[in-house]
């Protein structure tokens, strides 16, 4: 999905380009980080599990989207904004009307009633308006689209006056002053533009190590840096606690959220590297988009389903329950894919002809 390039975040039109310009191990990172938001948003995943992957897997896709910044440095305003509205805007539309269809064909079912039964039926439409991460309840993983969108527009303005590293050099103090001020006004800013300034930094640092190589050579030098990452990172990450990037929630504090935030990539993408050559990671990384606006409806209809058979003992899921509905929509992602490349190859942000967009 990628207006950026074919390796950076959700963006699945990328496919329709050349395989030449995919990065296997990026494919390979943004598999293992979307696998993570997959089983983090699961009911019944331990919290510790939560804590540690919240600290990390919004801001790796940003960072993996941003290292391949310069792809696009060419294109004028015109293009890369209908690139964008192609690639995120759309797809940002189409799965949300289809979560909200079921939203309102299910809303006055078992429990779904006592919760939404009195909302207006037109309550999730300012959701869809806003782009604001809390309203959009109907597919709440949606939020990402616009603060992608608004990110990669934001990034191209900055960049026509700033060069990439000073560009980087300036938004991270922009960033923590923001982490640290705005988010005690309670105030939420439509299109996810209350996000922005995260988002920013954290690609801009991407577009900075761009074409930047890891300083280990070998297989012990790369194992010794991923034990001292995850050595690095678990420690910021439990110091700092829950975050959550989209309720403005940054833990203890700005600098240690950052901290951990780019630790946790550095360290997805150094264990990444091995599994490059792994089909499944590779399918799974070529169709982030399908999976980050699926899931979250997967796990609606489950959760649905499973309330009204009374599945669980104590009436709680539990990891079991997280790690089976997490596999199954991850494989569901394959027949949709096939049906939507077909028949809807718009909803994910393809064009030309499907055969084209098959990965």
């Amino acid at each position: 999905m990628s207006t950026i390039h074919a390796s950076a975040m959700p963006h699945d039109a990328a496919l329709s380009r050349p395989a030449s310009v995919r990065d296997a191990r990026i494919d390979a990172a943004k598999a293992v980080a979307i696998v993570l938001v997959v089983l983090g948003h699961a009911k019944g995943i331990p919290a510790w599990f939560a804590t540690a992957v919240y600290s990390f897997h919004v801001p790796a896709f940003f960072v993996a989207s941003g290292l391949f910044a310069a792809r696009r440095a060419g294109d004028d305003l015109r293009t890369l904004v209908t690139r964008l509205a192609r690639s995120l805007l759309v797809p940002y539309a189409a799965f949300f009307f289809a979560a909200y269809a079921y939203w309102l064909l299910t809303r006055g079912i078992g429990e779904k009633a006592q919760r939404w039964g009195d909302v207006p039926w037109w309550d999730p439409l300012f959701g869809f308006v806003s782009g604001v991460g809390p309203q959009l309840y109907v597919n709440p993983a949606l939020w990402f689209l616009p603060a992608m969108f608004v990110t990669v527009l934001a990034y191209a303005l900055l960049r026509r006056a700033l060069a990439p590293r000073l560009l980087a050099l300036l938004s991270l103090p922009f960033a923590l002053a923001w982490v640290a001020l705005f988010p005690q006004d309670g105030i939420r800013l439509p299109f996810a533009l209350d996000v922005l300034p995260v988002a920013l930094a954290f690609y801009a640092i991407g577009a900075a190590a761009s074409g930047a190589r890891p300083p280990w050579r070998t297989p012990r030098a790369a194992g010794i840096a991923a034990a001292a990452l995850l050595l690095s990172w678990a420690a910021l990450a439990w110091a700092n606690g829950r975050v959550d990037v989209v309720q403005l929630r940054f833990g203890a504090s700005g600098p240690m959220f950052f901290g951990a935030a780019l630790l946790g990539t550095a360290l997805l993408l150094c264990v990444s590297a091995p599994l490059a050559r792994m089909r499944a990671l590779q399918w799974i990384g070529r169709n982030t988009l399908l999976v980050l606006c699926t899931h979250m409806p997967v796990f609606f209809v489950l959760s649905g389903v499973a309330s009204l058979a009374g599945p669980f003992a104590g009436g709680k899921p539990g990891p079991v329950w997280a790690v089976s509905i997490s596999l199954l929509a991850l494989a569901l992602c394959v027949p949709m894919r096939a049906l939507l490349a077909r028949w809807a190859p718009w909803a994910l942000g393809l064009r030309g002809e499907p055969r084209e967009a098959t990965a």
